[in-house]
């Protein structure tokens, strides 16, 4: 059995809260790098240098961000062992979609998170990929605020029976 099934209610949903703070700080950075990278690569798509700097530090958070959301927040519910019948519903609704989100970020990172045999003729492409991934940003983060304001708000005790 999971040491986070074995954890007193209370303790689960302390934790529940602080990876919640955890994705969100991420997220948060997240984004943050992404308008910088966006905005480089807008107004000096001639700057390789900075823009390749802001492009790896910007691949490697977004790769963290992403974990931290499937292997903290999301990873009761693929192991099965989520037992509130609201979470699983809407897990079941826009889980399939968060995972294409993933998809397509891991995809981005595949493509410049590189830097062996980088083709430059790619950074070219950066301000059309970056629109695609935007896109998808934003719809898993309306997805994820769904599913984390499900979660808070059915994390909260049950008023006692008068």
């Amino acid at each position: 059995m999971n040491t986070a099934t074995k954890q007193p209610p209370q303790e689960r949903r302390a934790r529940t809260r602080k990876e919640i703070k955890q994705l969100i700080a991420e997220r948060n950075g997240v984004l943050s790098q992404y308008y910088n990278l966006a905005s480089q690569a807008d107004q000096n798509p001639e700057s390789n240098d900075e823009t390749m700097e802001l492009l790896q530090e910007f691949c490697q958070d977004l790769v963290d961000y992403l974990a931290t959301g499937h292997f903290e927040i999301y990873r009761r519910i693929e192991e099965g062992q989520e037992r509130r019948d609201e979470i699983i519903q809407l897990a079941n609704q826009i889980f399939d979609r968060i995972t294409e989100t993933t998809q397509v970020a891991v995809a981005f990172n595949d493509l410049y998170d590189t830097s062996e045999n980088f083709d430059p003729e790619v950074l070219n492409q950066l301000p059309e990929q970056l629109s695609k991934l935007g896109e998808e940003l934003a719809i898993r983060i309306d997805l994820e605020d769904r599913f984390i304001n499900t979660l808070l708000s059915s994390s909260k005790p049950a008023p006692a029976a008068a």
